[in-house]
């Protein structure tokens, strides 16, 4: 499927992660924990896991709920690394991963009980098309729920002298889309154009619940992935732009963080 198209602006950052091994959900185990609950995944659940990253939230559901799930991802990296955990983890017959753009999903329309996105949208250049292709493959009744890095309409009033380093901070990040950068406010109006019923709530990220994100795949790989990024850091100039721009972000942390959107769609 090298025929994808791929905004060239929008790759830098996640190409970093698949080249690092790496892929985080801000908020941690426990945001992803809460969205699960909230969408009630049950065994006979059918659930599209939206940038599923290395796989751990598809094949944790189908090894611990028993559901069947598809997982979907624009990087072949991300892909291959899904495989390989759901064959070590037994769970091949139960998940299955597909590399595609999530604005133009391969599947029927009403496909899926459940769609879970964790850090994914924010990085599609248009917010509305992927929010609608969610709605798209959902079946009626069923359960959307979104976990995006954001700030709220206060802080940015707060911050307004410093509106151009967030700004900055968000594109170098590939998170600024045609809708410019969204609020946790943003967010929610996004949704609400589109579905029923929207829950949310916002949360400043914790530092130490990042860090422990990091060691979820043990010390070792945490220990590898930051010697490769550390490597990148030093012979490649973007991703070193990136993470300098990144360091940005903790003269901020009183106000970063990310915001939970549960979405119900309308029954027919």
């Amino acid at each position: 499927m090298d025929d994808i198209d791929r905004d060239p602006s929008k790759s830098s950052y996640l190409d970093m992660l698949a080249s690092i091994g790496f892929a985080k959900h801000i908020g941690g185990k426990s945001a992803t924990d809460f969205l699960i609950e909230k969408a009630d995944i049950k065994p006979d659940s059918s659930v599209l896991d939206v940038g599923c990253g290395f796989g751990r939230t598809s094949c944790r559901l189908a090894k611990e709920i028993g559901c069947k799930v598809v997982g979907v991802d624009i990087m072949p990296k991300m892909i291959e690394g899904s495989k390989a955990r759901a064959k070590k983890m037994g769970v091949e017959d139960r998940v299955t991963f597909l590399r595609c753009d999530a604005r133009n999903l391969p599947m029927k329309s009403g496909t899926f009980d459940k769609v879970l996105i964790e850090s994914v949208t924010i990085f599609m250049d248009d917010i509305d098309s992927a929010i609608a292709e969610y709605d798209r493959v959902t079946k009626p009744g069923g359960v959307i729920c979104d976990n995006e890095v954001c700030i709220t309409q206060r802080s940015m009033d707060e911050l307004k002298d410093d509106k151009e380093d967030i700004e900055s901070i968000f594109k170098s990040f590939s998170s600024y889309s045609n809708n410019g950068l969204l609020t946790y406010e943003g967010w929610k109006e996004a949704f609400e154009k589109r579905f029923m019923s929207v829950e949310s709530w916002h949360h400043i990220a914790d530092p130490r619940v990042e860090m422990e994100a990091r060691m979820a795949d043990g010390k070792l790989k945490a220990m590898i992935s930051q010697l490769r990024s550390m490597w990148l850091y030093m012979t490649n100039p973007e991703v070193k732009k990136i993470m300098d721009e990144g360091k940005k972000m903790f003269y901020y942390t009183d106000h970063f963080g990310y915001g939970l959107f549960v979405c119900r769609k309308s029954p027919e």
